[in-house]
């Protein structure tokens, strides 16, 4: 238990580290950046509230943030496929890689498409790989702390919750 509480809050400081940085793209102008900062401070807050909950030995910890790092993986992927299609249908890097050479803008264009689509699609597997482990993880822990808390005196609970 105490192991899955500490995996749940390393993810929601690396989170609301990544939050705070995703902040830094709205004092640049880009308002997309906001919601991205807002959506991963409430995966943040929602792996603290896991932890916190797994440290008290509550079997409700598991599921929550099980079912918070599937939301994840589904927002991070759907960020992933917005990116690749704003960039398939964006004529704004187009315009800024043309020299004026029919062959080398052509190039530039497959170059910048093939990276991009690299890119995101990185993300993507990123974002199904590695939140999907860890919800694995959790998920597996769910019988553990039941059959942990079900098996060991209330007043043993209860001196560990305190000392937590």
């Amino acid at each position: 238990m105490l192991r899955a509480a500490t995996v749940a809050a390393f993810n929601a400081w690396t989170l609301a580290i990544f939050a705070a940085v995703t902040l830094l793209g709205v004092v640049l102008g880009d308002m997309t950046s906001l919601v991205v900062a807002a959506a991963l401070g409430i995966f943040a807050h929602v792996e603290f509230r896991g932890a916190a909950l797994f440290r008290r030995f509550d079997p409700s910890a598991a599921r929550l943030v099980g079912y918070n790092q599937l939301a994840l993986g589904a927002a991070i992927v759907a960020y992933a496929a917005w990116q690749l299609y704003q960039s398939q249908h964006s004529s704004a890097l187009a315009e800024a890689s043309q020299t004026g050479d029919p062959a080398t803008d052509a190039m530039l264009s497959n170059l910048t498409s093939t990276i991009t689509i690299g890119l995101y699609g990185t993300v993507a597997a990123v974002g199904i790989i590695a939140p999907g482990l860890n919800a694995w993880y959790y998920f597996s822990r769910d019988k553990v702390v039941r059959r942990m808390v079900d098996r060991t005196p209330v007043w043993v609970i209860d001196a560990l919750r305190a000392a937590a």
